[in-house]
């Protein structure tokens, strides 16, 4: 048939909550659905999740690392936190971007020395408040700060 549109089996979205899976689920019907997640300073996706059949509530898995990156749950004194344990996601690897342009300030708070690292490597301070389960697939939980996101956008509210 000319014009016909093909039928996806696939599809891979961003998303956080989970009533977007589940709208997801029954409108396209995917064979298969990952969430991707990924702040713009990691420049390419940084963790993946395959969604499953689980009874999640609130917010979907955000998944495991992708390719060469270092995932920390990390407490505010930058130790690492157990399995189950709620701190801030923090990600290294050689995908982060340099700083943000003219902003050295915002760079430095946000880009730091990877405290695990002897070769001068930096993590990316996420501000997004996760754990990792004991599959070691990683968990959303919300911001550490008071940052929203609206229709893609990054806003803080100082900003306003």
């Amino acid at each position: 048939m000319a014009g016909a549109a093909v039928p996806r089996r696939r599809r891979r979205v961003g998303f956080w909550r989970l009533d977007a899976l589940h709208k997801l689920r029954s409108v396209l019907r995917p064979e298969r659905i990952i969430n991707g997640y990924g702040p713009t300073e990691t420049l390419i996706t940084p963790l993946a999740w395959q969604a499953d059949d689980s009874d999640w509530s609130g917010y979907a898995p955000i998944g495991q690392a992708v390719g060469e990156r270092t995932l920390y749950v990390l407490d505010r004194d930058l130790n690492p936190l157990p399995p189950g344990a709620i701190g801030e996601l923090y990600i290294g690897g050689p995908c982060l971007a340099r700083g943000y342009h003219g902003r050295p300030d915002l760079t430095a708070e946000r880009f730091i020395p990877d405290p695990f690292a002897a070769d001068g490597s930096r993590l990316y301070r996420t501000g997004d408040r996760v754990r990792f389960r004991p599959d070691g697939v990683v968990e959303y939980l919300g911001r550490a700060d008071h940052q929203i996101i609206l229709r893609g956008y990054r806003i803080e509210p100082g900003e306003l």
